[in-house]
């Protein structure tokens, strides 16, 4: 049976794809980073995203979707891209910052988006959780970048 998603559902959707890209390419970057602090920062933004998972997950079944996954092979073309990027960088911190800092951003543009479909008041308090915890995050890296 077909069913149309609602605008909240796949605004929710695109922010946890969003998320869990974010994750795997923050794991992927500590090792390219030569700095061990830097990689300590992506290892804690990694940590904390993934608490933001479950949440997302929990907010599209209630509202009648299943959470969808991101696309294997553009995520393997994007860290095949970083990982070539930090071969031809004599120190790609700052390119790995700068990309995360991207990141965060975008998931922050997918928030603002997901705010506009007039979510329920307990996926607006994800939303605005989550939010914060981008913002702090782009400014850990923007202190270090």
């Amino acid at each position: 049976m077909f069913r149309l998603l609602s605008d909240t559902e796949v605004a929710l959707n695109e922010l946890l794809i969003a998320c869990r890209e974010c994750i795997d390419h923050y794991q992927d970057a500590t090792e390219l980073v030569e700095n061990p602090d830097i990689a300590d920062i992506f290892l804690e933004a990694a940590k904390n995203k993934k608490l933001f998972l479950a949440r997302l997950e929990i907010a599209i079944r209630d509202l009648g979707d299943l959470p969808s996954v991101p696309d294997p092979d553009k995520e393997t073309g994007e860290m095949m891209l970083h990982h070539l990027g930090a071969a031809l960088s004599a120190d790609y911190t700052n390119e790995a910052l700068a990309q995360r800092i991207s990141a965060e951003e975008h998931i922050l543009a997918l928030i603002n988006a997901a705010r506009t479909t007039n979510p329920n008041p307990s996926c607006m308090h994800l939303l605005n959780d989550l939010s914060k915890h981008s913002e702090n995050t782009i400014e850990k890296l923007t202190a270090h970048h």
